[in-house]
C-alpha cells in the first residue's frame, strides 16, 4: 500500500482526520480557537460525523490532550505518527493489534538497535524521552532551524546502510524544537490513514485531513480533502500545491486563513462537513 489513492467526485465528507498540536488543540492564548474548538465539538455531533486522532503524541499523550483541552473523543487513535492506532471502545480505547501485526512484517525484522547505531555519530541529534519512543518508532529532537538538513543527512545514511527505514521532521509549536521521527520506509499518517480505512467503516473519500507541518505532509498530498491551517509550517503549503497540481487534485486542498482549531472549522464548513 503506498500513500495515494485516486479520490472519487461526488462522495460526501463524513469522517474529520486531524493532527493535534498546531491544528486541533488550540494555540495559547487565542480565545478565538477555544471557541471555534467548542464548535467543531457541537457541529460534529450534529453532524454524527467520525473523527479521527492523527498525531506525532504517544497514545497516553494522547489521553492527556483529550482531558487538558476537552477535545471531542475520536473513533481512532492513529497515534506515534502513524506507527500505532487505537480503537473506542466502550470503556475507552485498545490497541488495534492487527495494524501492529502488520508493522511487524512491513518492518523486515530491522530492529530499533540497528537503526540507533548508524545514527549515532549524527551531530545535533538528541534522544526524545522514552516514553516517546516506541518498537516502530525511533524519535530524536534537534534545534528548530536543524530540522530539514538533519532529515536528509539521516535519510542518506539510512540508505547507504540499506536499512529500510526513512524519517520524517517537523517543529513543535509550543517548544521551539525540531522533532525527528524514523520508521519503516512508508510508514506515516497517511499510511496508517489509508490503511485503517480498509478495516474500518469508513472510505478514504469520505476524510477531511488537517495538519500544520511537515508529518502531515504525506497525508496532505494522498487524496483526501486536505486543510492546512494559517500558523503551518514554512513551505509545506508550497510543497501540498504543487503535489495535488501535478495529479490534478488542486480542488481537494483548502488553505485556511485562520489558525488552528478555527482553520479546521474554516476548512470543515468549505469541504461540506458542517454547514
Amino acid at each position: 500500500m503506498n500513500n495515494l489513492f485516486n479520490p472519487q467526485s461526488g462522495i460526501v465528507p463524513s469522517v474529520l482526520a486531524s493532527d493535534l498540536d498546531g491544528t486541533l488543540i488550540p494555540l495559547p492564548n487565542s480565545a478565538f480557537n477555544y471557541d471555534d474548538l467548542i464548535s467543531i465539538k457541537e457541529m460534529l455531533i450534529e453532524s454524527n460525523a467520525s473523527v479521527v486522532f492523527a498525531t506525532g503524541r504517544h497514545f497516553e499523550s494522547v489521553i492527556e490532550a483529550i482531558d487538558q483541552y476537552d477535545l471531542p473523543t475520536p473513533d481512532w487513535i492513529v497515534c506515534d505518527v502513524g506507527s500505532a492506532i487505537y480503537k473506542r471502545v466502550l470503556d475507552g480505547f485498545e490497541c488495534f493489534d492487527i495494524y501492529a501485526a502488520h508493522l511487524v512484517e512491513v518492518a523486515g525484522g530491522v530492529n530499533r538497535q540497528a537503526i540507533e547505531d548508524a545514527l549515532a555519530s549524527v551531530d545535533g541529534l538528541a534522544m526524545q524521552p522514552p516514553d516517546h519512543q516506541q518498537q516502530f518508532k525511533i524519535s530524536y529532537q534537534s534545534t528548530s532551524n536543524s530540522v530539514n538538513q538533519l532529515v536528509d543527512e539521516i535519510n542518506q545514511r539510512l540508505n547507504e546502510a540499506n536499512l529500510s527505514y526513512d524519517c520524517m521532521g517537523s517543529v513543535d509549536p509550543f517548544l521551539n524544537c525540531g522533532l525527528i521521527d524514523v520508521m519503516p520506509r512508508g510508514i506515516s499518517k497517511a499510511y496508517a490513514l489509508l490503511w485503517l480505512s480498509t478495516h474500518a467503516n469508513f472510505h478514504p473519500n469520505e476524510v477531511i485531513y488537517a495538519g500544520d507541518s511537515g508529518n502531515d505532509l504525506a497525508a496532505l498530498i494522498s487524496g483526501f480533502r486536505a486543510i492546512i491551517v494559517a500558523n503551518s509550517s514554512e513551505g509545506l503549503e508550497g510543497k501540498v500545491r504543487a503535489s495535488l497540481a501535478q495529479r490534478g487534485l488542486a480542488d481537494r486542498l483548502y488553505v485556511a486563513q485562520s489558525t488552528a482549531s478555527s482553520g479546521v472549522l474554516e476548512g470543515c464548513r468549505h469541504f461540506g462537513l458542517f454547514a
